[in-house]
C-alpha cells in the first residue's frame, strides 16, 4: 500500500517478520523501493490508532486500511517482534520515532505484561466492562475535563473531534497524521515546546486512564 503502508486492504496486520525481511533486503540490495515501503509502514503504524499513544504497545491489528481503529487486544508476541523490528530499523536508519516506540513498548511490557517472577504474560483482552476498546478510547468532552486549557492542543495532535473520530462508537481513537515539526510549524510554536506540552498532557491522561477498569489479562506465562 503506497499510501498507508503495509499491505493493501483491511484488516491490516503489522506482520513484523515481513518488514524485517524488507529491512534486510533494503540494506543488502540497496533497494530504494523496499526502503521506502519499510519506512512508510513503520511511520504509519507508529502514528496510527493501532499503537497505544498513552501507554505504549501495539494492538493486534487494524480493522480499517489506515491503521486507525484497532482490534484492541494486545499480544506479547506481536509486541516482542515489533520491538525487534523498530530497534533494527533504528540501527539501519536512526529515527527518534523508532527509538521512542521501542522504549515506550518495553515500558508497557514491563508494566503490564511482566509477572512478579519476571516471566511474561501472554496478552491483554480487547474489551473491558463488556465493551471493546473502552479502556483506550476517549470522548472529546472527557479530555477537556481532564486537561483543561491544554485539551485543544492535545485534541489537535491526536485528531480528536467532538462527535468522535470513530463515529460508529461515538468516541475517539487517538492517532497522529503529522510530524512534530510539521504541526509545530503549522501552529507557530517551537517544536520543543510542543513536545513538552504533549508529554505533560499524555502523562495526565495516563493517570486518568489508570483509574478505569482494566482489560482482562491472559496470565499464561512465557519465559522469554
Amino acid at each position: 500500500d503506497g499510501a498507508e503502508g503495509g499491505y493493501i486492504g483491511a484488516p491490516k496486520f503489522p506482520l513484523p517478520n515481513n518488514w524485517q525481511f524488507m529491512l534486510r533486503y533494503a540494506h543488502l540490495m540497496k533497494a530504494d523501493e523496499a526502503d521506502k515501503a519499510l519506512h512508510l509502514t513503520l511511520k504509519k503504524m507508529a502514528f496510527g490508532g493501532i499503537y497505544d499513544h498513552i501507554g505504549g504497545g501495539f494492538a493486534r491489528y487494524s480493522v480499517d486500511e489506515r491503521w486507525h481503529v484497532p482490534h484492541f487486544e494486545k499480544m506479547l508476541y506481536d509486541n516482542a517482534q515489533l520491538v525487534s523490528l523498530y530497534a533494527q530499523a533504528y540501527q539501519y536508519a536512526p529515527n527518534e520515532l523508532y527509538k521512542q516506540i521501542v522504549y515506550q513498548t518495553l515500558d508497557f511490557i514491563k508494566r503490564e505484561l511482566t509477572s512478579p517472577e519476571t516471566g511474561f504474560y501472554s496478552a491483554l483482552d480487547a474489551d473491558s466492562e463488556g465493551v471493546e476498546g473502552k479502556f483506550y478510547t476517549f470522548s472529546y468532552h472527557e479530555l477537556f475535563e481532564v486537561l483543561g486549557d491544554e485539551a485543544s492542543l492535545f485534541c489537535t495532535y491526536y485528531n480528536v473531534v467532538e462527535n468522535g473520530n470513530w463515529p460508529e462508537e461515538n468516541t475517539n481513537v487517538l492517532f497522529r497524521n503529522k510530524t512534530d515539526e510539521a504541526l509545530a510549524n503549522e501552529l507557530n510554536i517551537p517544536v520543543d515546546q510542543l513536545k513538552v506540552r504533549i508529554k505533560q498532557a499524555r502523562d495526565k491522561i495516563f493517570a486518568y486512564r489508570a483509574q478505569r477498569i482494566r482489560p482482562g489479562l491472559d496470565n499464561k506465562i512465557l519465559t522469554a
